[in-house]
Formats: structure tokens, C-alpha cells, sequence
């Protein structure tokens, strides 16, 4: 009989992440939802927590069609801060930095309303996200710098470009 192969450990008895991320400078920042009377509140941004080292200079917030997936890309200033707000949303991240220690090495989040995190990309890193809902799923992006759009700090790859050897 086919013995098949054995799930890996993705996460503790507590729910935290049992590995930890393998690209320099990625991390997670869980949220917490507090439930009220009349329904939840949850906190999605503090400067005083002392996870947080950036002043807010420019938020956005992106919609995702179901099934959705956007284009590998990168910045070269800016530190994003990705906070999903509706459905669930794959984040896969690549590290293509030169001069990084990981440089070669990938990671995926896995976050949304269910899973509340704030996933911090450093610059330089490649990341796309998917949605994985079968409805609209929306994220909210905290950046440490001001969008300019005169010059743009975004660098896209095609999802299907092969410089990024992981899938969306």
C-alpha cells in the first residue's frame, strides 16, 4: 500500500509558526481580535508596539478579485506592512537581494480576517500574493515611505516570469 508523505509541522500547539522564515527580515506581527457586544474590534496598527519600527508615511488599500494573483515585485526604499482585512491571501516571498545571507531562499504566509497578522517585506524582496477566497479578499499596505509618482519604487515581474523559481 502506497504509504503517501507525511505532513510536515506548520505550526505549535500555541497556533504560532513552527519554523522560522528563512529570508532576512521577514516576519509576522499577530493581531488579535477582540470581541465586543456587538461584534469584534481588532487593532491593526500601533507605532508604540515595540514590534513596530516605522513611522506610517503611506497606506493603501488593495481589493482582490476571487482567485486573483498579482504580478512578482519589489522595492528598493520601501518596507511593506500587508494587513488582510477581508478573505484569505497567500504571500509568497523570494530573496533575490545580492548581498543578502538568504539570498536564494523563499517563504509563504498564509494570512486573512481568520488569521489576523500584520507580514512585514523588507525592501529588495520579491513577493505576490493570491487570493485564496472564493470571494473579494482586501489587504491594507503600511508603508514607511511616501508613494512617488513621478518614480515609482515598484519593480514587477510577470506571475509567470522564470527569475522567481517558486509559483504563486
Amino acid at each position: 500500500m502506497e504509504q503517501g508523505k507525511k505532513d510536515p509541522q506548520t505550526v505549535t500547539a500555541t497556533g504560532a509558526r513552527a519554523q522560522s522564515f528563512n529570508i532576512q527580515g521577514v516576519r509576522t506581527i499577530a493581531l488579535n481580535n477582540v470581541l465586543t457586544r456587538s461584534g469584534a474590534v481588532t487593532e491593526l496598527f500601533r507605532t508604540d508596539w515595540p514590534e513596530i519600527s516605522i513611522e506610517p508615511r503611506h497606506m493603501i488599500l488593495a481589493t482582490m478579485n476571487p482567485g486573483a494573483v498579482t504580478d512578482w515585485h519589489r522595492h528598493t526604499r520601501q518596507t511593506d506592512h500587508l494587513i488582510a482585512i477581508s478573505g484569505n491571501i497567500k504571500l509568497v516571498l523570494w530573496d533575490g537581494r545580492e548581498n543578502s545571507k538568504t539570498k536564494g531562499q523563499h517563504d509563504i504566509i498564509r494570512f486573512g480576517v481568520l488569521r489576523p497578522l500584520i507580514a512585514v517585506v523588507p525592501p529588495g524582496v520579491w513577493h505576490g500574493l493570491r487570493n485564496e477566497s472564493g470571494s473579494i479578499a482586501q489587504y491594507v499596505n503600511v508603508n514607511d515611505v511616501p508613494y512617488d509618482h513621478a518614480d515609482p519604487d515598484n519593480f514587477r515581474l510577470s506571475s509567470e516570469h522564470g527569475k522567481v523559481p517558486i509559483d504563486l
